[in-house]
């Protein structure tokens, strides 16, 4: 393994326990200013199932392009869907705290 390959595990390592860490200071703080009511969990699981749904789709997107002759190797596309996956979470939880 060479220093390169190291240093991104490195950084994948601190990005995962800084997400962590910032979604349980965050709770944290909520139920400390009362946060956690149902308005919470609503918007929690109908932003969930939102970004399933979007996630869903960009793999059906991605098999179609795989069908149609396209190249596509393991790692892009896990790095794509995991990224429309997190993204589509994120927005629609924006989206329902504003509609709700």
């Amino acid at each position: 393994m060479s220093l390169d390959q190291v240093g991104v595990l490195l950084i994948i390592l601190l990005c995962v326990f800084g997400g962590l860490l910032g979604l349980w200071w965050g709770r944290k703080q909520a139920a400390r200013q009362r946060g956690l009511d149902e308005r919470f969990h609503i918007i929690s699981s109908k932003s969930q199932a939102a970004a399933w749904k979007i996630t869903l789709v960009v793999i059906y997107i991605l098999f179609i392009m795989m069908v149609c002759g396209v190249k596509l190797s393991a790692a892009p596309v896990l790095g794509i869907v995991l990224l429309v996956h997190m993204a589509g979470w994120a927005f629609s939880n924006v989206y329902y705290n504003i509609k709700l």
